[in-house]
């Protein structure tokens, strides 16, 4: 009786799909749908019955929890007939249990493994139809240097550095995947970390939403560390982009700076940076990827003047300002010698940004005359989710489940 039941489901809900993609304009393309013509930004409507998709195919297993939970009913029924059979007196005992309702007993253990059932195709995040997008060959190396030390924190941009950089690097981000540009980000204060070049967009954007000044450490900004790191994203890609060539890649680490191939786009490094940098030896890491051909474009943020340096306590409240042994109060203020000396020394450029003026305008405009590399297109498919179409039958019929009574009323 389950298996028809959930035979009529599969097959009302697939007319019910269907009806909803005639409505919505839906085109009535084959499994064949699922690529566009390939053209610069192209895209195109793929099918939404013909295609369906489980993106977390590996929770199969939450299915299973079905069975158990029909076998846990059947289970249930045959003890409570065994209790009533042990009870003694038959005509007694059918009398109390008169007023049971066993038709209702049924149809609530059906719905609520059914519920089970649909929870669990939830999610496995069924997909269906969606768009496919075309992303463009061409495309820029691009990687983002950006200081989060707790000078960022300064609040002569609104609301402070940080977060209005963030806003602003979201906004290029989103630029630079519809100009099929590959970024790298590189987060650093008195130490560097960070991510590979990368098209995905949204890896990026979670990565530096979940970056904070205040848990930053060291403290400090090491503007040749945050380059270091991203010369070795950088040679990285060009070793990868040199094995898909069928060329030989080199074994040397990534850590170890050396030769590595030609790269086939321009390799751009974007630092955006507040402070003065002290102790990483930035100008041998300029030197270094100067003789690489990679470009270094410098951007500094803030105050020339100077910005006094916040403090914070242990809950990350403001905590007045920084001083030193005299009682003076530290200033951070961009370096521009030495900011314009990275970006020259490399065929760059550099630009300081105000606080009434933030934004990486500039910073794009610089990326027009560069060179790009032909690369294979790449199509990305982005489904509709359907696990909405199964939760609201689920909580349906776990609330018939639990709203059916066990006994029927008893005429008096």
């Amino acid at each position: 009786m389950i298996g028809s039941l959930l035979t009529f489901a599969q097959r009302e809900w697939t007319l019910a799909l269907g009806d909803l993609a005639s409505l919505a304009g839906a085109p009535a393309a084959g499994a064949g749908a699922d690529v566009a013509e390939p053209s610069q930004g192209a895209s195109a409507q793929v099918s939404g019955l013909d295609d369906l998709v489980f993106a977390r195919a590996d929770l199969w297993w939450v299915l299973l929890l079905a069975p158990l939970a029909a076998l846990a009913f059947v289970w249930a029924a045959r003890r409570r007939r065994q209790g009533v059979r042990a009870l003694g007196n038959r005509l007694l005992v059918e009398r109390l249990v008169a007023s049971v309702h066993p038709g209702n007993r049924l149809v609530a253990a059906i719905a609520t493994v059914a519920a089970i059932i649909c929870i669990g195709v939830a999610l496995m995040r069924v997909q269906y139809g969606g768009t496919a997008k075309i992303i463009p060959a061409a495309g820029l190396d691009i990687i983002l240097a950006v200081d989060y030390s707790k000078s960022m924190l300064a609040r002569d941009v609104y609301p402070s550095r940080s977060e209005r950089l963030e806003a602003e690097l979201r906004r290029f981000l989103d630029r630079a995947s519809a100009r099929g540009d590959r970024v790298g980000v590189v987060v650093f204060a008195g130490a560097a970390r960070g991510l590979p070049l990368t098209r995905d967009m949204r890896l990026l954007k979670l990565y530096l939403e979940k970056a904070d000044p205040l848990t930053e450490n060291p403290g400090g900004t090491a503007i040749g560390k945050s380059l270091r790191l991203a010369l070795s994203y950088m040679i990285d890609a060009r070793r990868g982009d040199a094995r898909v060539g069928g060329e030989e890649g080199s074994t040397e680490s990534a850590t170890e700076l050396g030769d590595a191939p030609a790269s086939e786009a321009d390799q751009v490094i974007i630092v955006l940076t507040d402070g003065e940098d002290t102790s990483s030896k930035p100008r041998e890491m300029a030197a270094e990827a100067a003789r690489l051909g990679i470009r270094i474009f410098t951007v500094g943020i803030g105050s020339r003047s100077g910005e006094p340096i916040q403090r914070f306590d242990e809950k990350g409240e403001p905590d007045g300002y920084q001083v030193d042994e005299e009682g003076n109060y530290l200033m951070t203020r961009v370096d521009e010698e030495l900011l314009k000396e990275l970006a020259e020394s490399t065929g760059g450029r550099f630009v300081h940004v105000s606080p009434d003026r933030f934004g990486l305008d500039d910073v794009e405009s610089w990326m027009t005359d560069l060179s790009r590399a032909q690369r294979e297109d790449t199509v990305e498919i982005h489904r509709d989710e359907g696990f909405v179409f199964l939760i609201v039958p689920a909580l349906g019929l776990l609330a018939l489940s639990l709203g059916l009574g066990d006994r029927r009323r008893v005429r008096a």
